[in-house]
């Protein structure tokens, strides 16, 4: 399954978990099912200990300070993180609660398939999913709204979410009317986007004209993300879609090739339209401008 494939699943499956959260969260069920939450001294191997005694969907949320993905020793847990659970995520069997002391959480549900989403902590970014050992690495993958998602077959062991605070301050993210306003604040007097070179004029007057053709509805995404790396935000959860949509644009471009919503082309296409859209907006690994 290719990572824009995943990324639209993610997309959905957590929307459906989160639709009404607040609304439909079982305060009594919650507290017959939430389980005593360890106070244990932080050790990477500690939170596959924790849920072995613990069972359910358990595991620790995490400072990834060198953002490698897994939880290194004297890397610590980062309490009251919003964490949601539910197995039909239709919105009315989400649970949430709040990693303890350590950073740990535990929940009992009935077996099945079960969504885990975190909600990102503020001024961080999701760590690279699943690069080593279940027992030590994260397994959130960003979702594009502001969660962190795994999906749980098997109980009783950590679904751990890393989470890295970049150490330099960004300067945020613009989305497509910021970027058509402010022409001053492009850091390059023209842009090549499908192997089709566009001055600074030129984009913008493209960025005013997003309609039915979907070639336009890319462009807005496209441009305004390559900007935003361009002046220092991380772009390292978009680099790979953008390289995807430059070479998309390149297939059914240039901008106004008239490519219809119900086209095989916007099939493929979508899925990075909304990732792109997603971190123009501030909702991945890069907060939005003030």
């Amino acid at each position: 399954m290719s990572q824009e494939t995943r990324q639209a699943e993610l997309r959905t499956k957590t929307q459906q978990l989160l639709q009404g959260p607040l609304k439909h969260i079982r305060g009594a069920a919650l507290a017959a099912a939430l389980l005593p939450l360890a106070s244990v001294a932080v050790a990477p191997a500690s939170a596959q200990t924790f849920c072995q005694q613990s069972g359910g969907v358990c595991g620790v949320v995490f400072n990834d300070a060198n953002n490698n993905g897994v939880q290194d020793t004297g890397e610590t847990g980062i309490e009251g993180v919003k964490v949601f659970v539910c197995q039909l995520c239709d919105g009315t069997d989400t649970i949430a609660i709040e990693t303890g002391p350590g950073g740990y959480y535990s929940l009992l549900v009935p077996g099945g398939p079960t969504t885990i989403a975190v909600l990102i902590p503020t001024g961080t970014q999701a760590s690279p999913p699943n690069v080593g050992s279940d027992t030590f690495d994260s397994d959130g993958v960003p979702d594009g709204t502001g969660y962190s998602v795994a999906h749980v077959d098997a109980f009783g062991l950590a679904t751990d979410f890393g989470f890295f605070r970049p150490s330099t301050q960004q300067p945020g993210t613009g989305t497509p009317g910021y970027w058509k306003n402010h022409p001053d604040a492009w850091p390059v007097s023209s842009i090549t986007v499908g192997g089709v070179t566009y001055t600074k004029a030129q984009a913008i007057t493209w960025l005013g004209r997003v309609g039915k053709d979907k070639t336009t509805t890319m462009f807005s995404s496209l441009v305004p993300a390559m900007l935003n790396v361009l002046i220092g935000n991380d772009g390292s959860c978009v680099r790979s879609t953008i390289a995807a949509a430059n070479t998309w644009m390149a297939t059914y471009g240039p901008v106004g090739s008239n490519v219809a919503a119900s086209s095989y082309a916007w099939t493929i296409g979508e899925p990075l339209h909304i990732q792109m859209d997603s971190y123009n907006n501030g909702l991945l690994c890069a907060p939005h401008r003030q």
